[in-house]
C-alpha cells in the first residue's frame, strides 16, 4: 500500500516542510544532494458537514494531513512547483496550468506547470492515473523534460506526469521502492532519486531524512547521504521488501512494556501514529487519556505537551535498538469552534491512533528517529536524532 498524502482532517491547519531552492545546502567533494526544508502553514479544505451546529471542537487530529515540500524547476522555463515528498510511492507529477481541481481542493496554490510554454518538453504516449489509499486521485499524461533540484543540478529528459485533474493540494515526488510507479513499465522507469544517481549528482540511489523538533521549522533531506551530526550511535540497519516497514516489537512507558510485534510503515505523509489496539490501550491508561466519540480521539491534560515533560515513549525495534520519543511530541492542540466545554478545559488531543490494519510511524515519531533510505540495497536504517544546528554530511 502506498503511502497516504492527504488524509481526512479533523483542525484548519496543515503543516508542511517546504523546500527554497536558496536553502540548498552546499556540496563537498562527496556526492550528496543535502536541501533544507522549511515548516510552513498552508490553509486546508475541510469536509466536515455543517460545523455551525456543534460547539465542541472540530480538530485535524486523527487524519491530519502532512508533506514535506521541496520546490523544483521545470521546463525551459524554469517554472517553480514545489511537491510533496512521499516516500510510499515512485512518481513524479506536477499539475498543468489548466488543472480541473476536484472536490474544492485548492490544487494550483503550491504551483502549476504551463506545459505549451516550455520548448523542451517531449509528449510520451502513454496515460497517468493514480490513485493512495486514502482516495485522493491524480490523472494526467507522461511526458519528459527537464527538472532543475536548486541551481545546478539538472535532469535532462526527465519522467514524470502532468496532471490535468486532481483532488491533492500539490503535486508529489516520490522516492519510494522501485516498482511503485503508476507507469507500465516499472522495470525502466526511474524515479527521481535513480536519475540523481544516473545523472551523476549521487554515487547511491539513498537519502536520509531529519525531522525537526515540535515547532521548529527546518528539516534536511539528503540525497545520496547522510548527516551524521543530526543522530547518535549508528544507523541500525533492516531490510525491506516491498514497503518500507520496520520490525517493530513493542512500545514503553515508566517502565510498562506493550508487546505485539508487528511491521511498522515510516510514513512521512502521516502527521501521526498508528499503533496496535493492545499497545495503544496500555499507553492512553499510563497518561490518563480519555476516548471521545464525539472527537474520534484521546484527549490528555495539556500539561503533557510542555517540553518540560521529559517521560517518553520507547520504541523498541529488536533486543538492542530503540528510539526514545518524548511525549509532548504526541500531545496536540484542540481548536475550538465555539465556547470550550468545561469537561474538556485544560485538554489536549493525543496524537496516537489504533491501526487500521496497518502499524504506521508518522511524523510525530519521525522527530525523533533519524532515516536513512537505501534503494538499492532495499533497506532503512534508524537511529536516535540529535537537534543539531551542524552538518557532517557523508556520501553513502
Amino acid at each position: 500500500m502506498k503511502t497516504t498524502l492527504i488524509q481526512n482532517a479533523l483542525l484548519t491547519t496543515l503543516l508542511a516542510l517546504q523546500c527554497e531552492s536558496a536553502a540548498i545546502a552546499p556540496r563537498d567533494d562527496s556526492k550528496i544532494v543535502a536541501m533544507d526544508m522549511q515548516l510552513a502553514d498552508q490553509d486546508e479544505v475541510i469536509d466536515d458537514g455543517d460545523i455551525s451546529k456543534r460547539d465542541y471542537v472540530e480538530t485535524d487530529l486523527k487524519y491530519k494531513k502532512n508533506a514535506f515540500t521541496i520546490e523544483l524547476k521545470i521546463g525551459s522555463k524554469k517554472k517553480k512547483v514545489k511537491v510533496a515528498v512521499d516516500t510510499g510511492s515512485s512518481d513524479l507529477w506536477v499539475p498543468t496550468s489548466k488543472v480541473q481541481c476536484l472536490d474544492k481542493v485548492k490544487c494550483k496554490k503550491q504551483g502549476t506547470f504551463q506545459v505549451e510554454k516550455s520548448s523542451s518538453l517531449k509528449k510520451l504516449n502513454e496515460p497517468f492515473d493514480i490513485e493512495y489509499p486514502d482516495g485522493t486521485t491524480a490523472s494526467g499524461k507522461y511526458v519528459q523534460d527537464t527538472v532543475r533540484l536548486g541551481k545546478k543540478d539538472t535532469l535532462s529528459d526527465e519522467q514524470f506526469a502532468i496532471v490535468d485533474k486532481t483532488n491533492a493540494e500539490m503535486g508529489v515526488m516520490g522516492i519510494g521502492l522501485r516498482g511503485d510507479e503508476d507507469s507500465k513499465d516499472n522495470s525502466t522507469n526511474d524515479n527521481f532519486v535513480y536519475s540523481l544517481k544516473k545523472a551523476g549528482y549521487i554515487d547511491k540511489a539513498a537519502y536520509s531524512l531529519y525531522f525537526p523538533e515540535k515547532e521548529k521549522k527546518t528539516g534536511t533531506i539528503v540525497f545520496g547521504g547522510i548527516d551524521k551530526d543530526k543522530y547518535s550511535g549508528d544507523l541500525k540497519t533492516y531490510k525491506v521488501s516491498d514497503k518500507l516497514t520496520v520490525p517493530l516489537k513493542s512500545v514503553s512507558f515508566q517502565d510498562k512494556d506493550y508487546s505485539n510485534s508487528t511491521d511498522a510503515l515510516i510514513d512521512t505523509a502521516s502527521r501521526f501514529t498508528h499503533l496496535p489496539k493492545d499497545i495503544l490501550d496500555g499507553i492512553t491508561k499510563a497518561l490518563n487519556g480519555t476516548y471521545s466519540d464525539k472527537l474520534g480521539v484521546y484527549t490528555v491534560d495539556c500539561k503533557l505537551r510542555g517540553h518540560r515533560h521529559k517521560e517518553a515513549l520507547t520504541f523498541k525495534f529488536d533486543d538492542d535498538f530503540s528510539i526514545d520519543v518524548p511525549v509532548y511530541q504526541f500531545v496536540e492542540r484542540l481548536k475550538w469552534i465555539k465556547k470550550t466545554p468545561d469537561y474538556l478545559k485544560n485538554h489536549c488531543g493525543l496524537g496516537l491512533f489504533e491501526a487500521d490494519g496497518e502499524t504506521i510511524l508518522g511524523d510525530n515519531f519521525l522527530r525523533d528517529a533519524y532515516v536513512s533510505v537505501n534503494l538499492e540495497d532495499k533497506s532503512i536504517g534508524l537511529a536516535q536524532t540529535v537537534h543539531s544546528k551542524k552538518h557532517s554530511y557523508q556520501s553513502l
